[in-house]
């Protein structure tokens, strides 16, 4: 656990997305909620030890397994996006939640399943289309729909603090292009990087500042060209795969694998060949 500018608490070492915490006068304001049952139990104890405070609300910056099966464990204030809310209400559908959590953590089921079939998923309280301000007295928090990563991702912006929480926009390795739109996660990046900020927390890796983002427009600059120049002699998106150097661009982490990068580059190849 790190704690940033005296009242935000971040956690980077969940399985799964980083969760943090914004300690306001009206109460904690969480953003995505851990993965692990016994994680969002850990973090629930920690932060009523810590702060001695209750908690307001939960924002999920999407509606992505790793970053709300904890939710019902923290609290039901929950705030999404429409679209992510939309999300959300499917994994309700524990058939379907425990296979998506094959498809990305096959190893790591067998020792849940029993917690996931009884694990409370609440359908969000609050939802948006396109900004919502929260005035917690002490602390402004601007949340946007943006788009990219999911057709449902925020930017949450602590205003006085100048720290924005960028969900999976901006990681410290390779993204999930699965529901992802190339153009727009571009754009992103660039709204990100114009804004007053001093303190950027990425969906996952570690805590820093415009670096981080300039480092995702670098990739997606590389990504973008290694794949037209490809196009342009006549590779299929296999043998793209093959010869491509952007794979390589972040190191394999121990939670992804070599076949699971591979597949988003082929998502990422086709939106770029298809165009704007």
């Amino acid at each position: 656990m790190r704690t940033h500018k005296d009242r935000i608490i971040v956690e980077t070492e969940y399985l799964g997305a980083n969760v943090s915490c914004v300690n306001t006068k009206k109460g904690l304001v969480l953003i995505d909620s851990p993965f692990l049952p016994a994680d969002a139990r850990g973090w629930a104890k920690r932060l009523r030890e810590e702060t001695g405070r209750g908690v307001a609300f939960q924002i999920n910056t999407d509606h992505h397994f790793d970053h709300v099966m904890g939710n019902g464990l923290l609290t039901e204030n929950i705030i999404c996006h429409s679209t992510a809310a939309r999300g959300i209400r499917a994994i309700r559908n524990k058939q379907n939640l425990k296979e998506i959590i094959r498809g990305s953590f096959p190893d790591v089921l067998a020792g849940i399943e029993r917690e996931v079939e009884e694990l409370p998923i609440p359908s969000p309280l609050i939802t948006f289309d396109q900004k919502l301000t929260l005035d917690l007295e002490d602390a402004t928090i601007v949340l946007e729909f943006v788009g990219g990563h999911s057709p449902g991702t925020i930017l949450v912006y602590l205003v006085e603090d100048k720290v924005v929480f960028t969900g999976d926009n901006v990681e410290g390795q390779f993204p999930y292009f699965g529901q992802g739109r190339f153009g727009d996660w571009k754009r992103t990046l660039r709204k990100i990087l114009a804004m007053d900020i001093d303190l950027v927390v990425p969906g996952h890796g570690e805590v820093g500042g415009k670096e981080l983002v300039e480092t995702y427009v670098r990739f997606f600059e590389t990504l973008e060209d290694e794949v037209k120049g490809f196009a342009r002699g006549g590779c299929t998106v296999e043998q793209m795969v093959e010869r491509s150097q952007a794979i390589d661009f972040f190191p394999l982490s121990e939670e992804i694998r070599r076949s699971w990068v591979e597949e988003q580059y082929k998502f990422a190849a086709k939106q770029i060949l298809a165009g704007p």
